[in-house]
């Protein structure tokens, strides 16, 4: 006889009473560990290792319904990274009305190809990218979307012609979403001060732009620039400063800019998230004074021999 537990345990955690019996877990057992609190039933026909917070409310939802975990639920997943606190979200297929579980929104639509991640059913990171584009804001949409090709997940163009083929009232949001992502963000916070910066009029013209000092030597590659008023743009997030070698080589690579005629801005996470006006206001200022001349090479200093 197969130890109830260790079924579940090999099942992910959550299974419906069918998927144990086939797995040779007997009724007596089973209501035994029911009984004895090892295991708890979190709906009819459903059984879990422990309380269904989390990952387990989806993992509940997706057995008793036989769903898919969908967008934000399945970014999580994916582990991307996001700016808001994802919802309980999975998919059934739009015949499925009747389809609910408490807690999580039960999302209707057509479903094609789906993956197994921590031994769950989910959506692919494209579909979750695209999903999310409908339901979420601009923001957390873009977020995700930066995230997933970041880690290799996904590629712009895969996103750009997939949104380009979207259909349905939220097509055009997916497709801005798509025009808006950019493969070369480097971290949340740069996503959050692009979209900020572009909102506003005020889009960088070049992202992760290699800075080279008047000799033709790398300083640094850097967030964001526009070349003709030789404005740099950095997201300034603590966790690249928190060491003092870290700190020391920052403050060289702003000196190198000044020399090199650059201007230099740089904004917190607090900037960007509460005051953004200050963001904006102080990008305008800086690209108002207009086009900046290069910095000139200077002479030798060596004698003539």
């Amino acid at each position: 006889m197969v130890d109830v537990q260790h079924a579940l345990a090999e099942l992910g955690g959550f299974a419906s009473r069918a998927a144990l019996l086939r797995h040779d877990v007997t009724r007596h057992a089973l209501y035994r560990a029911l009984d004895s609190g090892r295991i708890i039933r979190l709906q009819r026909g459903v059984y879990g290792l422990g309380l269904p917070d989390g990952t387990g409310v989806l993992a509940a939802a997706a057995v008793s319904l036989r769903a898919v975990v969908s967008h934000d639920s399945a970014a999580v997943l994916w582990d991307l990274e996001m700016v808001h606190q994802p919802h309980h979200r999975v998919t059934v297929p739009r015949d499925r009305s009747r389809a609910t579980f408490a807690g999580v929104e039960v999302r209707r639509q057509s479903l094609a190809e789906t993956e197994v991640r921590r031994g769950l059913p989910v959506t692919t990171p494209l579909r979750t990218v695209l999903d999310c584009a409908r339901v979420l804001s601009i923001e957390e949409a873009v977020v995700i979307a930066d995230s997933a090709l970041r880690k290799g997940l996904i590629t712009i163009e895969e996103l750009r012609t997939s949104a380009a083929t979207s259909r349905g009232k939220a097509a055009n949001k997916v497709r801005r979403v798509a025009r808006l992502a950019d493969p070369r963000c480097g971290s949340v916070l740069e996503s959050l001060l692009r979209l900020l910066l572009v909102e506003a009029g005020l889009a960088p013209e070049h992202s992760q732009y290699t800075v080279r000092g008047a000799d033709g030597l790398f300083v640094a590659v850097v967030d964001f620039v526009w070349l003709r008023a030789r404005l740099i743009v950095e997201a300034d997030g603590f966790e690249f400063h928190r060491a003092r070698d870290d700190y020391r080589r920052d403050r060289r690579k702003a000196n190198a800019y000044c020399r090199d005629d650059w201007r230099l801005l740089r904004f917190s996470w607090e900037d960007v998230r509460l005051d953004p006006d200050y963001v904006v206001e102080a990008v305008r200022h800086e690209l108002a004074k207009g086009r900046r001349r290069t910095h000139a090479r200077p002479a030798s200093t060596r004698k003539a021999a």
